[in-house]
Parts: structure tokens; C-alpha cells; sequence
């Protein structure tokens, strides 16, 4: 029995191609752009990037299983087709996130930028630096992610906290928190982290009153969605300072418009969505895995609940 059919489309579609020639006992077609519907006509396996394939998907029933490249697959979920398995990346993007996490809340106990406007200035700047030591880390989600933060947090001696929807314990936990319990873990934290999904359930769970209970002085990081975060009052608690500092890589509206207020919020530093880019040599052998798991009948790993999001 011949092996399914693969389509690419990405970005990096050349790239996976060859990553998967070993893999495939037939080439797959290959587009870095959006291709026409007919295309991928009999086509019953994809590999995407989620915002090239989702106007597509309506218009592709002999579509049976779309892999993302991406661990965020909303631009699929907003579309009302459900006649595919669709499954996401999981468990190789923790690392990543980890270096940026901690690389930002290293640099700012550490006083970089001071650092470097003093060394431009030619002046010597003997302040005594923050620590991580000894103080608390709140994670806003627990998969792959926050598991990976969580222990590298206890590496660098953080009492951590996690908020999940389960609220499940993890052996590097303090403490957990289930949904309906944020209020509860924030005013614990000085750093809080955040690496939830998007939503229903997550949309603008960061407000201002969250804020207004969350620890004074903290520090916010967001790697998840940008759904999450309330930009009118993060603007207002950057502002006031009742949050020290924020970094924030993902937003509702992507790229960020030049126009927009929080380019000139104070403390606040963005990043392009560039946390934990998805790195063909990560994706390619979770698509094999799946692959032969497809073509041999068994259920996929890292399927998508089109209901939760995620």
C-alpha cells in the first residue's frame, strides 16, 4: 500500500523538503506561498504554517490531517472546518523559552540597559545589582513550556508557583493553582510568566484588576498569546508603576502597528514574536513521527481539541 500524499506549505517549505526527502517515499509538493485550493486538491496530508494553509482548509474536503508548524494554531481554529485532524508542535519549544525568559529577567536584575547608557557615557555606575535568588516566579500555564521554565526557575533558587486549568501538581512546584484561582497566586509573584493559549477561557485574564492585585514591583513576561493581556491596562500599570517592567513578544495585532501606544510605554520592551521560532530541525522529526503513525492507522500525537484551542 503506497503512503499518503504530503503537501508543504511554509514559509520554509524547501527547507522541510529536504529535511523529509529520507523520510517520504514520494516528493511532496512544496509551497512558500499561499497556492490555489486546487493545488492540494487530492492532497490528504499537510504540513503548514497556519496563516499560509487557513483560508485554504474550507476549500480542501479530501483533507484528512494538517500538521502546524507552529505551537499556536489559532488562525485554524477560527475557521469553522472540522473534517481534518489537525495537530500542533509540543515539547521542543521549552529550551527556547527558557533562554529568552531568563536571559530578560537576568538582564534586567543585572541592569543591562543602565550598564550600557552608562558605558556610553563614559561613566562608572556602582550599583548594586538585583537577584533571582530567594524571590518568586509565577507561571501562567504548565505544559511542555512552563515545565520547562519551572525547573530551570529552581535552578536559579526562585520559589515557583503555577496557574493552570487543571491546576495539576508538578514535583517543581511550591504550589498550583487551578482556573478561577489567578487572584490567589498574584500577589505572590515577582516575576510572573506567561505561556497560555488562546482562549475563550484566557482572553484579557490579565486586566486591570489583575493587575491592581498582582505583587507591586513586578516583573511581567508574555511568550503565549496575546489575547491574554489587556494592552490598555498594561499601559496603565507600566505607567503607574505598579508593574517594574514588561516584556512582551506576543500581541493581538501582529506586527504592531507604529502607531500604537505601548511602542511608548515606559519599561516596556517588545519583541517581534521571536521567543522560540519554529526551527525546521525541531518540527521535521515530530511531522515523521506522526507520519507513520498516520499511514499506519495509529492515533497522532499532539492533536488539537478544535473546542479548547489547543
Amino acid at each position: 500500500m503506497s503512503e499518503p500524499s504530503v503537501a508543504i506549505v511554509s514559509k520554509q517549505a524547501n527547507a522541510y523538503a529536504d529535511a523529509l526527502a529520507t523520510s517520504l517515499t514520494t516528493a511532496p509538493l512544496t509551497f512558500t506561498e499561499t497556492p490555489a485550493a486546487s493545488a492540494l486538491a487530492e492532497v490528504p496530508v499537510v504540513l503548514a504554517d497556519p496563516d499560509l494553509i487557513a483560508p485554504l482548509v474550507p476549500r480542501l474536503p479530501d483533507l484528512r490531517w494538517l500538521q502546524s508548524t507552529w505551537a499556536g494554531v489559532t488562525p485554524l481554529i477560527r475557521q469553522p472546518a472540522r473534517h481534518y485532524q489537525l495537530t500542533n508542535i509540543r515539547g521542543v519549544f521549552g529550551p527556547l523559552m527558557v533562554e529568552y525568559v531568563f536571559g530578560h529577567l537576568l538582564a534586567i536584575e543585572r541592569q543591562h540597559r543602565d550598564h550600557y547608557h552608562a558605558t556610553r557615557q563614559q561613566r562608572w555606575h556602582p550599583v548594586e545589582p538585583g537577584v533571582l535568588r530567594g524571590k518568586t516566579l509565577g507561571l501562567m500555564g504548565m505544559g511542555s513550556i512552563g515545565t520547562a521554565l519551572a525547573e530551570a526557575g529552581r535552578f536559579f533558587g526562585l520559589t515557583v508557583l503555577g496557574y493552570s486549568r487543571s491546576g495539576g501538581a508538578h514535583p517543581t512546584l511550591e504550589r498550583a493553582y487551578c482556573q478561577g484561582q489567578l487572584a490567589e497566586m498574584l500577589p505572590h509573584c515577582d516575576y510572573l510568566v506567561a505561556s497560555l493559549p488562546s482562549t475563550l477561557a484566557t482572553r484579557n485574564q490579565l486586566d486591570g484588576e489583575a493587575f491592581s492585585v498582582l505583587k507591586p514591583g513586578a516583573v511581567l513576561i508574555n511568550v503565549g498569546r496575546g489575547n491574554l493581556i489587556d494592552e490598555e491596562a498594561l499601559i496603565q500599570a507600566l505607567g503607574s508603576g505598579r508593574l517594574r517592567a514588561a516584556v512582551v513578544d506576543v500581541f493581538r495585532q501582529e506586527p504592531l502597528p507604529s502607531s500604537h501606544p505601548l511602542w511608548q510605554t515606559p519599561n516596556l520592551l517588545v519583541t517581534s514574536h521571536t521567543a522560540a521560532p519554529s526551527r525546521v530541525a525541531d518540527i521535521a522529526p515530530i511531522f515523521i513521527d506522526n507520519y507513520h503513525r498516520f499511514s499506519a492507522g495509529m492515533p497522532l500525537l499532539h492533536r488539537v481539541d478544535f473546542e479548547r484551542g489547543y
